[in-house]
């Protein structure tokens, strides 16, 4: 099997797995809290918006994929954060089994990220280390939102959301590059293990 070929696929999977994160996770909680017009709204809106900052950066002749990948990456990270920091609002243990569970699900994500960062034109150096900035980001957001437990209302839904139209586009744009019938069974391999990993929980 040729190099390219699997490292194709690879990318496909990691595409599904943030295309299904966004779909299947992302989405449902945000519009939990919010509704899901606006949720769906503001999913369009980062969707969108990394349309339109990934355009620009072509006019400027920056390298656009790997720029909004990283602040894609390292904006999900700061979120999840975010939600495992107000998750011991709930209670000590609570907050104990979801910092838990956070950490858990950035390790195989690691991965993704690492391959979604090298599918869009980044260095192997580059991809690992946005990689690694993104877990000192999470890291970092959990002990802020830890020490200060703020009340984000409505807002920490709708920046959910945004993030989640973000990852819908970089999967696409990821994709995009390389369809093929064998990269889209990978792709749909991705999302579907997002979809039952969170159906089965």
């Amino acid at each position: 099997m040729p190099h390219a070929f699997k490292t194709d696929l690879v990318v496909s999977l990691a595409s599904g797995i943030f295309i299904g994160g966004a779909l299947f996770g992302v989405f449902p909680e945000s519009s939990g809290k919010i509704g899901m017009t606006a949720a769906a709204l503001w999913l369009a809106g980062g969707l969108v918006g990394w349309w339109i900052a990934k355009v620009s950066l072509q006019k400027l002749k920056k390298p656009a994929m790997p720029i909004l990948t990283a602040i894609t990456i390292w904006i999900h990270s700061v979120l999840e954060g975010v939600v495992t920091g107000l998750a011991f609002g709930v209670s000590q243990i609570f907050g104990v089994f979801v910092f838990v569970a956070i950490t858990l699900h950035v390790l195989p994500e690691f991965f993704a990220a690492t391959v979604l960062m090298k599918g869009t034109g980044s260095t192997t150096k580059g991809s690992i280390a946005t990689s690694l900035a993104g877990f000192g980001l999470l890291y970092a957001s959990f002990a802020a939102t830890y020490l200060l437990l703020p009340d984000f209302g409505a807002v920490l839904p709708a920046a959910l959301a945004v993030s989640g139209g973000a990852f819908i586009f970089i999967g696409l744009a990821s994709f995009w590059k390389r369809k093929s019938f064998w990269n889209f069974v990978s792709l749909l391999v991705g999302a579907l293990a997002v979809f039952l990993q969170t159906n089965l929980q």
